[in-house]
């Protein structure tokens, strides 16, 4: 039998992975400038001349001072530990961000702000692959705090004076990073944006959202409608509250507010494209960037009764008494406020149900997500008109791998016998009907080499990838293309050359994270030229998307992606990058579970009135389903 999985574990899972020339080199290059982690930000009185002072920016929350770094030659005003939010304690537990009150004085922007709280990764002690996730500032409740990144090459701030047409258009991206909204901090050495505001003519912003229980609990419908207490999706909002503070101070650091572009992967990209469709978030951004991450993926959010049941079983667990909910209310969430941080971070992963079947996400709430996002997809009220997306080439490997360490080793490759092949299968899809079951495994073996392990780990890494990352990127850009988004889609498919992860896990979820940050131009770390070229490429195609709305140069090709013509460009190390297609990213597999597993899904719901007639009718046992699906797929090719 397939060992459950520590709930240690896969609380990791999470996000990204990333190559070992970047996280063998910043193990040993830590940026001391800011290493100090924000307890309570700390103010001074303010100068009488501090309009003279360029690290000082008023803001319509009082005055903020950065620090000043150089990097790659030209100076970056950097903004770390700014609050939004008042701390959501005591009574502000489980309930929205409620706006910081301004403060008085000059408020010290210096320090990197606390992680929300969380647990940590510890599945491989010692190992730097795993620990560069782990939050690297205080773990605390008292998290809801954004940093912004300046490039002063520009002077941008230095043309408040002028008219607003004459004022450089300068462009805000800001990042949302990932964790299965159970994890991650905006404070990883990874996500420092030195590099890219240095060298591209943008401002960088990212902010800390509660995750976990913290930032998703639902309990709402127990109480009177209108109630604050347990709404679901506070993460979400605390989100919202981030971009709307950067969107009403964008021209006190130089930036346009009508040009924010929101960026994430993996849950960060499933939050930017709930963005583009909530209600609460019209007006507040005008494009976005989606790095293997998007709300019709498995993983992205639950329905109100899901989270509700999770909910009670989490208040149980605490030793609140969920039975109390129905007559009381209130006196339960009194008792949840009192239960130590960590208590609730431990407890809430006994509701997880298996790869990727994380205990919180965003909730149909009924506000922030009127209707199941799958329906708001499908009716096309979205924001934005522009969209950058994408996915990676071995998405699944990482999960997999947490997921069943019984099975595999992160070293090296493991020869996966067809009877565990099909055990892990049948686990991952335990809530699928026998027929779809046995549909998965028809499309991903190959029969003329059924004994070969090494092949079957490589396809159930497949099903995996595709399965929660690239098909449900691909349906989505085909759902936003038809409602008329303009639609560029990049495939990531370089494996950095110092990887410290096994070859078996190829192009894993995350690894094209330390290219769009730019990391591999800093010639202190070890990577190639072709690398060091390579994040040029990307980090300019994602800030000159944030510019024009393309990411492409005007003499080079990237073109649209559409369900009738899904191109997509690919980036790579070896010279290659360019358009591809044309049939889109895994093309065959999509097509399976895009278009086949529905028209299975239909034919199973199909009433049956009697005895099987005709040619078929002596078919018995698993040999009908075979004769389904071959029937299905001649459709499907049709």
């Amino acid at each position: 039998m397939i060992s459950n999985t520590k709930i240690v574990f896969t609380k990791l899972l999470l996000c990204c992975i990333v190559s070992g020339a970047w996280t063998r080199s910043w193990a040993n290059h830590h940026d001391t400038t800011t290493s100090t982690t924000q307890t309570t930000p700390t103010t001074s009185q303010a100068p009488k001349n501090f309009h003279n002072d360029p690290l000082i920016v008023e803001t319509k929350s009082g005055l903020v001072k950065g620090y000043a770094k150089t990097v790659m030659g030209r100076e970056v005003h950097i903004f770390t530990g700014i609050p939004f939010a008042k701390p959501p304690l005591g009574p502000l537990r489980f309930r929205k961000p409620v706006p910081i009150d301004p403060w008085h004085g000059v408020l010290e922007a210096t320090a990197m702000p606390n992680s929300c709280y969380q647990e940590r990764y510890e599945y491989f002690p010692g190992f730097e692959g795993e620990e560069m996730w782990n939050p690297n500032t205080n773990i605390s409740e008292d998290c809801l705090y954004l940093n912004i990144w300046v490039p002063q090459h520009l002077r941008v701030r230095h043309h408040q004076d002028k008219p607003l047409t004459e004022r450089p258009k300068v462009p805000i991206l800001v990042w949302i990073y990932g964790g299965g909204y159970m994890s991650g901090t905006a404070t990883l050495d990874l996500y420092k944006a030195d590099i890219m505001a240095s060298s591209s003519d943008v401002i960088v912003a990212s902010m800390q959202y509660r995750v976990g229980a913290f930032g998703f609990l639902y309990l709402n419908k127990y109480f009177s409608p209108g109630s604050e207490e347990a709404p679901g999706n506070m993460g979400l909002w605390d989100q919202q509250l981030a971009i709307r503070w950067i969107k009403d101070n964008a021209r006190a650091f130089g930036g346009d507010p009508e040009l924010i572009t929101l960026f994430g992967e993996s849950a960060g990209g499933g939050s930017v494209s709930l963005h583009m469709l909530s209600p609460e978030m019209k007006g507040l951004f005008k494009r976005g960037i989606l790095q293997s991450g998007t709300l019709n993926a498995p993983w992205s959010w639950m329905t109100g009764e899901r989270a509700q049941d999770i909910g009670k079983v989490l208040v149980d667990d605490c030793n609140c008494n969920s039975s109390l909910l129905a007559a009381d209310p209130s006196l339960v969430m009194d008792c949840m406020r009192g239960v130590d941080a960590k208590t609730i971070s431990v407890q809430q992963w006994n509701s997880y149900t298996g790869i990727l079947g994380f205990p919180s996400a965003p909730t149909v709430d009924g506000v922030f997500l009127p209707k199941d996002p799958d329906t708001m997809m499908k009716e096309g009220h979205f924001h934005n008109t522009e969209v950058l997306l994408g996915s990676n080439q071995d998405e699944g490997t990482y999960f997999l791998l947490y997921d069943f360490l019984d099975y595999f080793e992160k070293d090296g490759p493991s020869f996966l016998q067809r009877e565990k092949f099909l055990e892990i299968v049948d686990t991952i899809f335990k809530d699928f009907s026998k027929i779809k079951r046995e549909a998965i495994v028809f499309q991903y073996t190959d029969w003329e080499e059924i004994t070969d392990g090494y092949l079957n780990q490589k396809m159930i890494a497949d099903v995996v990838g595709d399965y929660f990352f690239v098909c449900p990127t691909n349906y989505f850009a085909e759902v936003l293309a038809d409602s008329g988004v303009e639609v560029y889609y990049y495939y990531f498919t370089h494996r950095t050359s110092t990887s410290l992860w096994g070859e078996w896990m190829g192009v894993m979820h995350g690894d094209e994270m330390e290219y769009v940050f730019g990391h591999p131009l800093n010639m202190s770390l070890q990577y190639h030229t072709r690398e060091r070229d390579l994040a040029a490429h990307i980090m300019q195609s994602f800030t000159r998307f944030a510019l024009t709305g393309k990411p492409h140069k005007p003499d080079e090709k990237w073109p649209l992606y559409s369900r009738s013509s899904p191109h997509y460009y690919t980036y790579t190390a070896d010279g290659t990058s360019g358009p591809a297609g044309p049939r889109g990213p895994r093309a065959s597999a999509c097509a399976f579970w895009n278009d086949f597993l529905n028209k299975l899904n239909e034919l199973e719901h199909m009433p049956c009135d009697g005895a099987v007639t005709g040619p078929y009718s002596s078919v018995a046992g698993t040999t009908l389903p075979i004769v389904l699906l071959t029937t299905l797929a001649t459709t499907v090719a049709l």
